[in-house]
């Protein structure tokens, strides 16, 4: 099963709509497990920080950190009160949405 997930999550489309559901749920324990599938489906932290301009205990330490779960949360909830939703999405798809 995890093989499949982590063969699912490297396509782009597929981890950016399994992300958005993780933040769905309102829990940082769904979101950080959820950045850790994805993150373990294309490499792993080292090589994940290195494509992303991170160092590695920085990356670790947004995953890790309770508070800093909790901001992405709350800035969901925050949009939702205002009639919007935070939505992640392939940079390829934006980039294409974008022109």
């Amino acid at each position: 099963m995890k093989e499949r997930l982590s063969v699912r999550l490297k396509d782009p489309t597929k981890a950016a709509r399994y992300l958005t559901r993780a933040l769905e749920y309102g829990d940082p324990a769904n979101l950080q497990g959820g950045l850790l599938d994805v993150i373990r489906a294309r490499g792993g932290y080292h090589v994940v920080a290195a494509k992303s301009g991170l160092c590695e205990w920085r990356l670790k330490l947004i995953l890790w950190d309770e508070e800093e779960s909790w901001k992405l949360i709350r800035l969901e909830k925050l949009l939702n009160g205002m009639g919007l939703r935070l939505v992640i999405v392939a940079a390829k798809e934006a980039d294409e949405a974008g022109k």
